[in-house]
């Protein structure tokens, strides 16, 4: 197998399909999921790899992973970008949708609050008013301007991919709920409100991802234990504030949370190709099947003339009996 990758605009398209050369089965309707990444860095797996493009995707986003679980059968564009924000997904992403496309993952709202900003000031003790400035911010946001953006982002989503399944996956809380954070010299309370200000933006996007009709996904369970100022943190600490991955889940938060989670929501790759048969129904013969001679390749028409012919020989039949009877009757009247 190969995966091919191309890059244009950052927009990551990853085919998973067979060599060149090969016959190209993997790309027969009804035999690929065809997958669209959208959001920020966390879709687009800032933290757990080798970053390819000027959006800084990579190959540990939990989109890419779960494709090529089943590379053969799976079409992926991760058109995710870093710092992107829900208008920019409007303005710049959903180029990656199509009325073809079977899968939507989202996570964005982040950078639609400066939330990774916010926490990174949260941190610092002697930053303290500056960090109550911002969150006092997000909580606004968080009340009106965010669940309208998001709102009209998967109407737009709804819009361009109508036969899509959407899955709208959520944020890990930063911290651990400790009392000591030595790697981070910050006061409890104000790691409690960055993990308010994250239960917040989840709880925003879960409300709409139902009222649009789509699939949310949370990974806070997961990483319940994995956050920041635990013991195994599965989130990039201060060792990632000049490469900008801090906060951001590391290659085993993206295996071990976000994977995980988003598998059980929308399912194996196998499940995806069930709903994708179950949603399109019963193919439509080709015409190879329809000329075969067979019944079972007969198009529609195909059985209307049968039953049509078989009516017709049956009021040819009667009529035949019918004649018959006069003829007898008039013989012996004479």
């Amino acid at each position: 197998m190969s995966i091919r990758v191309a890059v244009a605009a950052g927009v990551v398209v990853v085919g998973t399909g067979l060599a060149a050369g090969a016959p190209a089965a993997a790309g027969a309707p009804g035999s690929t999921v065809r997958v669209a990444a959208l959001g920020d860095s966390y879709a687009a797996g800032v933290g757990a790899g080798t970053e390819r493009t000027t959006c800084r995707t990579t190959s540990g986003a939990y989109a890419a992973m779960w494709s090529i679980t089943k590379p053969q059968s799976t079409e992926l564009n991760l058109a995710a970008c870093s710092g992107a924000t829900s208008s920019d997904v409007v303005d710049h992403q959903l180029q990656a949708l199509d009325a073809d496309t079977d899968l939507v993952s989202l996570t964005v709202g982040s950078n639609d609050l400066g939330l990774t900003d916010a926490v990174r000031v949260c941190v610092g003790a002697e930053r303290s008013a500056k960090c109550v400035a911002a969150l006092k911010t997000i909580q606004a946001d968080l009340a009106e301007k965010l669940p309208a953006d998001i709102a009209t982002l998967l109407a737009a989503i709804k819009t361009k991919a109508a036969n899509a399944k959407v899955a709208v996956v959520g944020y890990p809380l930063p911290f651990v709920e400790v009392p000591d954070c030595p790697a981070l010299p910050s006061a409890k309370s104000l790691r409690d409100a960055g993990n308010a200000a994250v239960t917040g933006l989840n709880a925003v996007l879960e409300a709409q991802a139902h009222k649009a009709g789509a699939e949310f996904v949370t990974v806070a369970a997961p990483f319940a234990a994995h956050g920041l100022c635990g013991t195994s943190p599965w989130l990039v600490g201060l060792e990632g504030l000049n490469a900008q991955t801090t906060l951001h889940p590391t290659l085993e938060g993206q295996q071990q949370g976000y994977l995980p989670a988003f598998t059980q929501a929308v399912g194996s790759v196998d499940d995806m190709l069930a709903w994708i048969a179950e949603r399109d129904g019963p193919s439509a013969p080709d015409d190879a099947s329809a000329g075969s001679g067979g019944w079972a390749g007969l198009p529609t028409t195909g059985w209307w003339l049968i039953g049509l012919s078989a009516v017709l020989v049956a009021m040819g039949t009667l009529g035949v009996v019918f004649v018959r009877r006069n003829a007898n009757r008039a013989a012996a009247d004479r």
